[in-house]
């Protein structure tokens, strides 16, 4: 570093004002930028640290708000249900008495309704005997005769009647018929129609 005398001129100017000139060489150019630089590396280097610490201080600070919050949340106790005692002999529970059985009455008997005669029923008992054999193949005969006349199957009623030492005695009768005179009517007609022994069964 080299540092120039003033020029010399006029004895009194020079006396009254001076000039320095400052020279600086690459090296000391150098040595100041360097330096410059290391200064602004500090400076920011204790800026960002000063603001870390702050930013560091507000979270603490936050997080022990949040810790004092949660501490003074009131938690919910949970109750406890004690048993209690039982004071003596006399709480002991009673037993309870059995209920007496319900004597079921007895259903009462019920009398079945009489049935009331018809009229149907009142002449069931008049019925025309046509034939009286003891020979199958005649009594079938004469059941076919009678259907040929009008009497169906189920208006003609054979009656066996067997007896011991004997052969059995067949009945071919026919009805019934809703009164007397009804029947004598059909007597007569079957004796006509062949059947002369033919009578009127009465009760």
């Amino acid at each position: 570093m080299r540092t120039s005398q003033p020029l010399r001129g006029n004895r009194e100017e020079s006396m009254s004002r001076s000039y320095y000139v400052i020279e600086l060489s690459a090296r000391w150019l150098t040595v100041l930028l360097v330096a410059l630089a290391v200064v602004m590396v500090l400076a920011f280097g204790l800026g960002y640290g000063a603001a870390w610490s702050v930013l560091s201080g507000e979270r603490a600070n936050d997080d022990g708000l949040t810790a004092l919050r949660a501490a003074a949340t009131p938690t919910a106790i949970p109750e406890v249900l004690i048993p209690t005692a039982l004071s003596g002999p006399q709480d002991e529970l009673e037993p309870t008495p059995e209920p007496e059985p319900t004597a079921t009455p007895e259903p009462e008997p019920t009398v079945p309704p009489t049935p009331r005669p018809t009229a149907t029923q009142a002449v069931t008992d008049f019925f025309v005997q046509v034939l009286a054999s003891s020979k199958l193949p005649t009594v079938d005969e004469a059941r076919t005769k009678l259907e040929a006349l009008g009497f169906r199957r189920d208006h003609q009623h054979l009656i066996t009647i067997q007896n011991p030492g004997s052969p059995a005695l067949y009945k071919l009768r026919i009805g019934p018929f809703i009164d007397r005179t009804s029947a004598e009517r059909v007597s007569q007609r079957m004796s006509a129609a062949g059947f002369p022994d033919s009578w009127v069964v009465a009760p």
